[in-house]
């Protein structure tokens, strides 16, 4: 029998082990920082369409680049 060599199992570093309230701060930070980048007013996207077609034609009437 072959004696092999363990590896020996690296901790997670700590930003990895971060509590979900962590996470929801770090993400709220992350997004206000785009709230003051971008000079558009977000708005939650939720719009629904009757067809492929009538999203196309609202898709290419809209002026904010981000929707195109």
């Amino acid at each position: 029998m072959v004696a092999r060599a363990r590896r020996r199992r690296e901790s997670r570093p700590s930003r990895l082990r971060r509590s979900p309230a962590r996470c929801l701060v770090e993400a709220e930070r992350l997004f206000n920082d785009f709230r003051r980048l971008t000079p558009y007013k977000f708005r939650p996207f939720h719009k629904t369409f009757d067809s492929f077609e009538e999203y196309e034609q609202w898709r290419r009437a809209q002026t904010n680049p981000w929707y195109r």
